[in-house]
């Protein structure tokens, strides 16, 4: 029998075909890029557009945050840890990685069942008053951190093993353990996917019943004030179709490396290894691309069906190249001060209310500038 010292590290990585290595590369690459460009435009639209800053967009970027977080932290480092066998990015890291990992992956599904919720009582009470911006950042504060608290019991479990060539990052569970590990990991199922799809299934299920009603009841009454909430009542009916492909999508992608984790709990309790070891490795690569390929689909599908986030798109791409709110607003988050400069309606509107102008403060400096001539 080899010692560790006769192979090595490296001798406990998958063996994988080139093309297989080229095909893992190009997959999760191109999903990394585009959700972080994708995600991080969500990000910054809503928080330099005022118009946009409303309950519901501030939830979708709570969405695209926890996105970025997984982006940043799991697309890369867990399929190269479960490629190499062994853990090369240190002790701070493997806990770091678990925590933000398992706490992000229940931020998305937790968030849209408090969008889903807040949906239905809008419709279900128009007269009501609506959610504040207090009240939103509250849940998603409380949402943050339950889900750190939910992941107790298994980073308590985690451990970084120095041996004496390999580094390893490994969830321990003693064997006394093994079935409090199965009930575990069905609890964080429950908690991370089956209560949230059944909240937003019913929630959305009482949206669309509700909305049928109102649209058959004012499509009898033909005229102006009628027509206003007819249109009314099909922004709401698109902006459900939205959250619903955002449902969607997280079910799609997040399930099978839920069942994933649920089916190697099993396997691990009842000590049988039923699925061949090759056929489990392309179950793990592809459940877990498929969930981080929900972080980049979540942006992509907010951008095509909102129309008024496609407008905001194409005008902060305009402002860009000029001194345009956007870029103003781009400049006060990263800089945290107020940016002094105008722009040309801006310039006129100071200009029409004085009688003579002899100089206008622009950025740093003084631009000097003609007396302002008398019609």
């Amino acid at each position: 029998m080899n010692s560790t010292e006769d192979f090595g590290c490296d001798g406990l990585s998958l063996s994988l075909p080139a093309n297989g290595k080229i095909v893992l590369i190009v997959a999760y690459g191109f999903v990394g890029a585009l959700s972080l460009i994708g995600n991080l435009a969500v990000l910054l639209i809503v928080a330099c557009r005022k118009e946009m800053q409303t309950v519901t967009n501030i939830f979708i970027s709570s969405v695209s945050a926890a996105d970025l977080v997984i982006t940043s932290f799991s697309l890369w480092a867990t399929p190269l840890a479960y490629y190499q066998r062994v853990w090369s990015f240190g002790y701070a890291m493997c806990y770091v990685t678990n925590i933000v990992q398992g706490a992000s992956l229940m931020w998305v599904p937790l968030t849209l069942a408090a969008v889903a919720l807040d949906r239905y009582i809008l419709v279900a009470s128009p007269f009501r008053r609506p959610m504040s911006t207090r009240t939103c950042l509250t849940i998603i504060v409380c949402i943050w951190v339950g889900a750190f608290a939910v992941l107790t019991p298994m980073i308590s479990h985690v451990n970084y093993v120095d041996s004496y060539m390999c580094k390893f990052c490994v969830e321990h569970w003693e064997p006394e353990q093994s079935h409090q590990r199965l009930a575990y990991g069905l609890f964080v199922l429950l908690i991370r996917s089956a209560l949230p799809l059944l909240l937003i299934s019913f929630c959305h299920w009482r949206i669309a019943a509700i909305l049928n009603v109102q649209t058959r009841k004012f499509a009898a009454l033909r005229n102006s004030s009628v027509q206003t909430q007819t249109n009314d009542i099909k922004r709401k009916q698109r902006l459900q179709t939205l959250l619903l492909a955002m449902v969607v999508i997280f079910a799609v992608s997040s399930l099978p490396i839920d069942l994933y984790n649920v089916l190697q709990d099993v396997m691990i309790v009842y000590e049988e290894d039923t699925i061949p070891r090759t056929l489990r490795d392309f179950i793990f690569f592809f459940s877990h691309w498929l969930a981080m390929a929900g972080t980049l689909l979540n942006p992509l599908v907010y951008a095509w069906w909102n129309e008024n986030f496609r407008r905001q798109i194409q005008s902060c791409v305009s402002e860009m190249r000029g001194q345009g709110k956007f870029k103003r607003g781009l400049y006060t988050i990263v800089s945290g001060r107020q940016s002094c400069k105008m722009d040309e309606p801006q310039r006129e509107e100071l200009m029409e209310g004085q009688q003579r102008v002899t100089r206008v403060e622009y950025g740093p400096t003084l631009l000097i500038e003609d007396p302002v001539q008398q019609v």
